[in-house]
Parts: structure tokens; sequence; C-alpha cells
């Protein structure tokens, strides 16, 4: 099922990144310990027809605050307040 995003909303689809693992030398952590990740890279699939956003976003890839991202009838989604910028740099606001 396909959903029309409506009310400044965005589908969009998270993509998968290679992280570093950072160096925690000096902590005693858990092995199953995972920091939280606040902000995720996400590819925009659509966009609702009022937002502020441009239709060439999509299959763009922009920044997002994680918690904020809602899994929606198979499908997810992030209201426009929550892109926080292009991953890109050719981007052309």
């Amino acid at each position: 099922m396909k959903i029309k995003p409506l009310n400044r909303h965005l589908v969009v689809e998270k993509v998968e990144e290679k992280r570093e693992k950072k160096d925690l030398s000096g902590f005693v952590v858990p092995e199953e310990f995972r920091p939280k990740d606040e902000y995720s890279v996400v590819k925009v699939l659509d966009i609702a027809e009022d937002s502020k956003f441009k239709v060439s976003w999509i299959d763009r890839k922009v920044i997002v605050e994680t918690n904020m991202l809602f899994e929606v009838v198979g499908s997810t989604l992030v209201l426009e307040n929550y892109v926080y910028g292009l991953v890109d740099e050719e981007a052309h606001v």
C-alpha cells in the first residue's frame, strides 16, 4: 500500500550508513551498548502538496531527527519541521 503524504509530511526511507566505531578507551561499557542515534540520513520518496519543500527534493538525502520518524502502514513519515538539511553539497534550495 502506498501512502500519499498530507499536512506537510514527507514519505522517507532510511539510508544505511557505515559509521566508524569510536574509541571508548578508559570506559567500561557492556558489549551490547550502542550509542543513541539522534539524527538519521533518509531518502525522500514523496512530499505533501502543502510542503515548503520542492518536488526536486524527491530522491535526495536529508538529515532528520530520528525519534520523529513514524512507521505508518509500511511507510516511514516525518513532518517537514524535523528535516535539518540536505546531505549533498549541490543542493539548490
